[in-house]
């Protein structure tokens, strides 16, 4: 799938974060909700991990909550938290974005090694990675995925999706489908798919679990040898 319009310019100053993850979502980039301030220094980066971090474990309540309990459970000042964020809402988006590159991150750490194997033990290799987040937070990914509605926060999810598409293209390159724009549409496919059976596990309230996990691997990596 070709990259979104846009995707060039959120790439600008690409940078790491906490945890050696590389940015998609970078400082001077056309965000909705972007934050007041980006950090540039060690200590900034530890107050935003703790800002997100507590907003996560709040979120993970399922309650409400305003920017006062964010600022007290991550222990620091809201003069502060209002330093680098607006609002609450701001505050959800970068979380979202957090959550979402560290996903990209976990994906495309693991195609060398997904490579390496066998096609259905590749592909198992690569859904594990996506479904990370889903399965060690669930209730977080939920909270996440209705508040992001409410955000209209599409044009991250079309970053990331070019993200994916792309890891998942040069997994399909080397399992043999050479061609270019077969392998980006054949990945465009197998995201949407992935994504659309998590959505479904969260929408009956069912574990992602390696029952769900061992399915959606099946299915994919049939789509894959249809294409050989």
């Amino acid at each position: 799938m070709m990259a979104p319009q846009g995707r060039q310019e959120a790439s600008k100053g690409s940078g790491m974060v906490a945890g050696g993850v590389t940015r998609i979502f970078v400082e001077g980039a056309d965000l909705s909700f972007a934050p007041r301030k980006w950090p540039h220094q060690a200590r900034s980066e530890a107050t935003i991990d703790a800002i997100l971090e507590a907003t996560a474990q709040l979120l993970e309540t399922g309650r409400s909550f305003s920017t006062n309990a964010i600022a007290e459970r991550a222990g620091v000042g809201i003069a502060t938290l209002y330093q680098y964020f607006e609002n609450k809402e701001s505050v959800v988006a970068a979380l979202s974005r957090r959550v979402r590159e560290t996903l990209v991150h976990d994906v495309a750490s693991l195609l060398e090694t997904a490579c390496s194997l066998p096609l259905s033990e590749g592909v198992r290799c690569l859904v594990v990675a996506a479904v990370k987040a889903d399965k060690s937070r669930p209730s977080l990914t939920v909270r996440l995925d209705r508040l992001e509605a409410a955000l209209s926060l599409e044009a991250d999810h079309l970053l990331v999706a070019a993200e994916l598409c792309t890891v998942v293209a040069s997994f399909l390159k080397c399992q043999g489908i050479v061609q270019e724009n077969t392998a980006k549409i054949l990945a465009d496919d197998l995201c949407t798919i992935t994504g659309a059976l998590i959505d479904a596990a969260h929408n009956r309230q069912m574990p992602i679990d390696d029952f769900l996990i061992d399915r959606i691997t099946r299915r994919l990596a049939a789509i894959i040898q249809s294409a050989l």
